[in-house]
């Protein structure tokens, strides 16, 4: 891989990886299976860049279009087998609950610090966002659906997004 290569995914990793982490492990509801399709997505990107055509959409839309696709085959994938937890005894009345607790409470707080960042955007900014993120719209498909220009979509999105860049901490 070219250095150049390289230092694209890993700025396209930083950039992105928040949110398409949120879209997975919306769909999966299981953080670990979310990372796993996270890491996935990024390999895909990389291996079928070039398919990625800017008449279709920016590249945020090719990310989160492949990022989609692997969450929904996985999903679709576990419900035909149950999932086996390698770490967990069935002898054990305790379990795992030590190991857990950690990441679940993390989560948690996680979870809270981007509702309290979601809480102080406009209601406009929030359900842009929300349905971009969550129903896999297009910037189009939100302008006509909210009769809006598409600039001016593209516009709150973008503000909304350096607003919780802000508040979440992450430049």
């Amino acid at each position: 891989m070219a250095r150049g290569e390289e230092e694209a995914l890993e700025a396209l990793y930083q950039t992105l990886a928040p949110w398409v982490f949120a879209l997975i492990h919306r769909i999966l509801k299981n953080p670990e299976a979310a990372k796993e399709v996270l890491q996935d997505t990024f390999l895909r990107v990389y291996q079928q860049a070039w398919r990625y055509d800017p008449k279709r959409g920016k590249p945020t839309t090719f990310v989160y279009a492949i990022a989609r696709n692997l969450a929904l085959s996985r999903l679709r994938g576990e419900r035909r087998q149950p999932l086996k937890d390698p770490t967990l005894d069935p002898h054990d009345p305790e379990g795992d609950r030590e190991a857990t607790w950690g990441t679940e409470r993390e989560d948690r707080e996680d979870r809270v610090r981007v509702v309290q960042a979601l809480e102080d955007l406009s209601s406009q900014e929030r359900l842009l966002l929300e349905e971009a993120f969550y129903l896999g719209l297009t910037h189009r498909e939100l302008a006509e659906r909210h009769g809006l220009p598409l600039g001016t979509v593209k516009a709150r999105i973008r503000r909304a997004l350096a607003k919780l860049r802000g508040k979440l901490g992450e430049a």
